[in-house]
C-alpha cells in the first residue's frame, strides 16, 4: 500500500466531505492514531475552508491540490491553490482578550498552529503552498 494520497478538489465547500472521508480512511488504513487523524482533518478543513471562502474574487472553478504522506513519526499534508497570496503563518492573531470579548474571526488559524507540529508556507508563481506537519502520537513502522 502506498503511504501517499493525492486529491484534487474544487473550490466548493461540498468538496470537503469527500476529501475528509478519503483522508480519514487513508490514515486509518495505515495505522495512524485517532488523535493525529483528527488533527490532520481539522487542519485541512480549516485551511481549505479559508481558501474556498476568501481565496478568490470570482465565481469560477478552481482546483485545490491536497497531498498526504505518512512517515513513522509524522503525517505531512500539502495544500496548493491558485488563490490570493496568503501566508497564514504571518497571521499573529491569538487569544488576546477574554473569550467573550474576543473579536470574531481569525482564531481558526491560531488553533491549527497550536494543534500541529510545524507549518510552512511559500508562494510559487501564482500558487500558495502550505505544508502542515502533524506529529504522530503512536508511531508505527
Amino acid at each position: 500500500m502506498s503511504t501517499r494520497l493525492t486529491r484534487k478538489i474544487t473550490n466548493e465547500l461540498h468538496s470537503l466531505e469527500s476529501l475528509m472521508n478519503a483522508t480519514t480512511n487513508f490514515l486509518e488504513d495505515h495505522g495512524v492514531d485517532g488523535q493525529t487523524v483528527y488533527r490532520v482533518n481539522l487542519a485541512l478543513e480549516e485551511m481549505i475552508t479559508n481558501i474556498i471562502k476568501y481565496g478568490y474574487d470570482d465565481y469560477d472553478g478552481h482546483d485545490i491540490d491536497v497531498a498526504l504522506e505518512i512517515f513513522p513519526d509524522e503525517v505531512v499534508a500539502v495544500i496548493e491553490d491558485d488563490g490570493h497570496e496568503f501566508n497564514p503563518l504571518a497571521q499573529s492573531k491569538g487569544v488576546e482578550h477574554a473569550l467573550e470579548t474576543q473579536p470574531i474571526g481569525g482564531l481558526g488559524i491560531h488553533l491549527i498552529k497550536q494543534l500541529v507540529g510545524k507549518m510552512s508556507y511559500q508562494r510559487d508563481g501564482d500558487r500558495n503552498i502550505l505544508e502542515i506537519r502533524a506529529q504522530r502520537k503512536h508511531a508505527s513502522a
